[in-house]
């Protein structure tokens, strides 16, 4: 039996919410990254890259869109994207999009605000490429950036 498509759906939010809240201190730990060419963050693990457009300075409430160079994997299993935003330690901003065409949120942009916990202000925000290989979470590439309040 087919599951319900909502009820699917509701089950990967889920899925994605937990492990939003399993690598929040790897993200707060793990600050570095770069600037790629032309001023796109871009950073990457192997052969993998990671670049956010446009290119810095990057200010509050601006949309950026994300893109990679990972590889597709079958059975959604990635790449799948996504961002997170702390200001003074406190995460004010995430999401998540798929890196194929047809996942949920592909080519939409992220946005650097407004949410409920960030109405203005600096944060620092980090992109991470993903997939999942034998049900765990394996990092392809990441990319950190400041945002301008």
């Amino acid at each position: 039996m087919t599951p319900h498509p909502r009820k699917l759906h509701l089950f990967l939010v889920a899925a994605l919410g937990v492990r939003i809240f399993a690598i929040a201190p790897v993200a707060l730990a793990g600050k570095g990254g770069g600037k790629g060419a032309g001023g796109a963050g871009g950073n990457s693990a192997g052969s993998t890259t990671v670049t956010v457009t446009p290119g810095g300075p990057y200010t509050f409430g601006e949309p950026v869109w994300v893109t990679t160079n990972a590889p597709i994997l079958p059975n959604n299993a990635g790449p799948w994207i996504e961002l997170m935003c702390y200001s003074n330690g406190t995460l004010v901003g995430s999401g998540d999009h798929a890196g194929f065409s047809g996942g949920m949120g592909y080519n939409d942009p992220f946005y650097l605000g407004p949410t409920q916990s960030w109405s203005g202000g600096a944060a620092d925000c980090t992109v991470t490429v993903f997939h999942q290989d034998s049900h765990k979470f394996v990092t392809d590439a990441s990319t950190t950036f400041h945002v301008n309040g």
